[in-house]
């Protein structure tokens, strides 16, 4: 099963974090909560979201086909 960060945004769409994918969710949890981790999620979202869409959510979901 592959996992992917997901983002939820207070006013934007949510959206997912399409260069990064995990194998098994303890991966995917343990790369979102690594302050080594923080400065690439964050030019993530503002790559996407901009800077004045608060982010509501950031999780780690299963990847479904179809």
């Amino acid at each position: 099963m592959n996992w992917l960060i997901l983002v939820t945004l207070t006013f934007g769409d949510s959206f997912f974090v399409f260069n990064k994918e995990f194998e098994h969710e303890n991966a995917c949890v343990e790369y979102v909560n690594s302050p080594d981790n923080f400065d690439t999620l964050a030019i993530e979202v503002i790559a996407v979201a901009g800077f004045n869409d608060p982010i509501v959510d950031i999780s780690c979901v299963t990847r479904r086909d179809g």
